[in-house]
């Protein structure tokens, strides 16, 4: 039987661990929306300064990952 050190297993769980995490990230259905800061007198939106930011649509799919039911 292989024996493992404890570092060796803990590498080991975090690389499996941080692989299914981006599986699930990969396969959940995002959309990107773009903000705009503004300018502070006339409120105006400042077009040289986006935002990008990426939001999940099924949210519940995504927090499931391999932890069994998501209402526990």
């Amino acid at each position: 039987m292989n024996t493992m050190d404890n570092a060796q297993v803990m590498e080991t769980l975090e690389k499996y661990t941080i692989y299914n995490y981006f599986e699930k990230l990969v396969d959940a259905k995002m959309h990107k929306v773009e903000l705009f800061s503004v300018f502070p007198f006339t409120a105006a939106a400042n077009f040289s300064d986006p935002r990008h930011i990426m939001l999940i649509d099924d949210l519940s799919r995504f927090t499931s990952l391999n932890t069994g039911r998501i209402e526990n």
